[in-house]
């Protein structure tokens, strides 16, 4: 039998007792070990995963490459194939897995769990993106919108947007950071806050927000979850312009407007699942009136 054959059944775990022992005592096969430890020990650098492949399959059709493969020995040739096939898996895990070394974002609709079973609910067109090959060492989440954390105890968790980060150790909080607009409410357990304006620890029932570059302390009564987690957008004292951004978020329309003033404030709810219902539950109270396209995109805003 030759050592490309034993090499490959070895591979495929198809050797007796005996010819693996034979075959492990082989030069042959210790060239091959000291590779495959190489192999696990190794640390790709940051790739767009997209051009390298491509050049990777540019070089194994290219037919010079291909004939120096075929000209190496056999023990060089598998071990070149397991080598690229361990590339080719690496970049492919770690582009579609999710866990991404903060290169990649995932924006999906339910609950993400996290590796140390901590998990998040994402609101809509939100995303987050984390490492769990650094998870260990460091619990760090980064967040774009708006999205309610369950966080198990531990090393400190950091949450860290555009407007600022949030640390603890284990508790249950929601954040939302949308353009100007920058919000945390603590639900248990107890959270610290660093933003551009300010440093605070919130205890559960109490939030802290930032609008316009404006920050303000307020409390929540009695809850235990964010309201938009049972389909229902809520407000205290924001900014219409906001109420109606969310709005547009939840029902992927868009919302023009005429002669109205965006930034009178605005404190009730909205259900995420009708639409008409919705647009009432802003409008009555600030005395507008709306009118919907036919394909139920647009939306138009005006004084009743």
């Amino acid at each position: 039998m030759t050592n490309e054959n034993k090499i490959k059944r070895w591979l495929a775990d198809e050797l007796s007792d005996s010819e693996r022992e034979q075959f492990e005592s082989t030069d042959e096969f210790k060239e091959i070990d000291r590779l495959m430890g190489a192999v696990k020990s190794f640390k790709a650098p940051e790739y767009n995963i997209e051009i390298e492949l491509g050049k990777l399959t540019e070089q194994v059709v290219n037919t010079k490459k291909i004939s120096l493969y075929n000209k190496l020995n056999p023990v060089w040739r598998i071990a070149a194939i397991f080598i690229l096939v361990f590339i080719i898996g690496y970049f492919t895990y770690d582009n579609f897995s999710g866990f991404q070394g903060n290169q990649g974002w995932i924006a999906q609709s339910g609950e993400v769990y996290l590796p140390d079973s901590s998990s998040v609910i994402l609101n809509a067109k939100s995303k987050v993106r984390f490492s769990d090959k650094k998870w260990q060492k460091e619990r760090n989440i980064e967040l774009n919108g708006e999205a309610f954390f369950r966080v198990k105890k531990g090393s400190t968790f950091n949450v860290k947007t555009p407007q600022g980060t949030v640390t603890v150790l284990g508790t249950e909080f929601g954040v939302k950071d949308w353009d100007n607009y920058y919000e945390v409410i603590c639900y248990e357990g107890s959270v610290r806050v660093i933003s551009d304006k300010n440093t605070v620890v919130l205890q559960p029932g109490s939030a802290y927000r930032v609008i316009n570059g404006i920050d303000k302390n307020f409390t929540v009564s009695n809850k235990t979850e964010p309201d938009w987690i049972r389909g229902e957008s809520s407000f205290k004292s924001v900014p219409l312009n906001f109420v109606i951004k969310e709005l547009e978020r939840q029902y992927e329309v868009q919302v023009k407007s005429t002669n109205i003033d965006l930034n009178q404030l605005f404190t009730g709810s909205f259900t995420n699942n009708n639409l008409e219902i919705a647009l009432e539950s802003i409008t009555i109270p600030v005395n507008l009136k709306y009118e919907i396209s036919k394909n139920k995109t647009v939306i138009r805003l005006e004084e009743n």
